[in-house]
C-alpha cells in the first residue's frame, strides 16, 4: 500500500517541483504557473503505469538494482506518454503532427527517470527483505 501512496502522491509532486525548478532557472526567475497542472497530470499518468511495474520488480530484483530499473522504465514511459499525447492532440486539432526529434525528448526522459527512481527507493520496505 505504501508503494501506491508514494507513486501517486510524491511522484507528481517531484515532477512539478523539478519542472518548476528548471523553468525558474531557464527563464531567470519568472515562471507562469498555468502549465503546472499539466505537468502534474502528465506525471500522474507516468506514475500510474510505472508503480505496478516497480511492484513486480520488488519480487525479482534487489533494491540496488530495482531503483535504476524503475528509473529506466519511468524514462521510457514518460517519452511514450508524451508522444502518444502529442499525437492524440494533433489528431483532435485536425492537424498532422511531425514527431519531434528524440534529442528533444531527453529532458522528459531524465525527469521521468529521476522521479520514478526516487519513488522506487522511497517505497522500499527496508525492514523486510522482500519489500
Amino acid at each position: 500500500m505504501k508503494r501506491y501512496v508514494v507513486f501517486m502522491i510524491l511522484g507528481p509532486i517531484f515532477g512539478v517541483l523539478a519542472a518548476y525548478a528548471v523553468l525558474t532557472v531557464a527563464t531567470g526567475g519568472y515562471v507562469e504557473l498555468y502549465g503546472i497542472p499539466l505537468v502534474f497530470f502528465f506525471t500522474l499518468i507516468v506514475c500510474a503505469i510505472t508503480g505496478p511495474i516497480d511492484g513486480v520488480l520488488t519480487y525479482v530484483a534487489p533494491v540496488w538494482l530495482r531503483g535504476p530499473l524503475t528509473g529506466i522504465v519511468g524514462a521510457v514511459v514518460s517519452v511514450g506518454v508524451a508522444v502518444v499525447l502529442g499525437l492524440y492532440m494533433s489528431r483532435e486539432l485536425g492537424k498532422s503532427m511531425v514527431l519531434p526529434p528524440m534529442h528533444e525528448m531527453i529532458p522528459i526522459a531524465v525527469f521521468g527517470a529521476f522521479c520514478m527512481g526516487v519513488c522506487s527507493l522511497l517505497s522500499h520496505n527496508y525492514r523486510h527483505p522482500k519489500g
